[in-house]
């Protein structure tokens, strides 16, 4: 039972980090330039993260603290202690995309896209888009004529215009942006 609750402990404490992390993260971003458009997390981001890390909270309080005197007690305990798991991984995972999504820095403006890259930032026109395909998570990756890609989670907030953006340009200069 001590192993459970360190396990408890040590997702509990990997939601708190993550929402922390995030919260600094926000607080650094750079100021605004005037006539960007930026992704950023979206609202359903944030709401994943406050309402998966609350809800973990209240169950690993009560799996702690205040536990069950019913009769099937421990098989109550066992399904809430994966509840604790599950929904303390799935607000980890939702920490690690809104990192993801600020760590890259994506904005656009006219026909120009910047973003962060392996290499540093990194600057494309919508003309070197070759393909917007849909990978096997739901991201929109954006594959450039030299091959390399950017991946880009179409519920960020500013995605879809992107997407839409890039479809419209691409269409009226002549190049078919496909998607598998």
């Amino acid at each position: 039972m001590d192993l459970v609750k360190a396990l408890l402990a040590a997702i509990v404490g990997g939601v708190a980090t993550s929402v922390l992390s995030l919260l600094v993260a926000r607080a650094k971003s750079p100021p605004d330039i005037r006539g960007w458009r930026h992704l950023k997390p979206s609202a359903m981001h944030w709401t994943g993260i406050g309402l998966g890390g609350g809800l973990c909270l209240l169950m690993a309080y009560v799996r702690l603290f205040v536990g069950s005197s019913r009769a099937d007690a421990e098989t109550q305990m066992t399904i809430l202690t994966w509840l604790i798991i599950v929904f303390g991984l799935l607000t980890i995972a939702t920490a690690i995309t809104m990192h993801a999504i600020q760590r890259r820095g994506v904005r656009w403006r006219g026909k120009s896209l910047f973003f962060t890259g392996s290499s540093g930032t990194e600057q494309r026109n919508f003309d070197e888009v070759q393909q917007v395909r849909v990978n096997h998570l739901g991201q929109a990756v954006l594959v450039f004529t030299d091959g390399s890609f950017l991946r880009i989670d179409p519920h960020a907030s500013g995605a879809s215009e992107l997407l839409d953006l890039l479809e419209e340009r691409n269409t009226q200069s002549g190049h078919r942006i496909s998607a598998e």
